[in-house]
């Protein structure tokens, strides 16, 4: 896949299915920690991105995508760990 703006949906639709399990009680915070740590290690590295994330006081996660030798943004997005509602605020065009 060399398109940048799918990698950036794939990785977020990624993203989404996990919280998902989280919010519906089929993972442990522990268990999605780990999820993610293996989608860094096994597409998000070898595509040339990095990911970062910060949980607000309300439970929403804060997702940023970008470029790793640049840190140009790719996309960001905040799913809610509860619901696991996913909202794309910006993914590259």
């Amino acid at each position: 896949m060399s398109n940048v703006h799918d990698i950036c949906h794939e990785m977020a639709e990624e993203l989404r299915e996990m919280v998902s399990w989280l919010a519906g009680g089929g993972l442990t915070s522990e268990q999605f920690r780990s999820l993610v740590a293996d989608l860094e290690a096994r597409k998000l590295a070898r595509h040339g991105f990095q990911l970062s994330s910060a949980i607000s006081a309300d439970g929403v996660v804060h997702f940023t995508l970008r470029h790793a030798t640049n840190g140009e943004l790719c996309a960001s997005l905040d799913v809610d760990s509860e619901t696991g509602a996913l909202e794309i605020q910006h993914t590259t065009p």
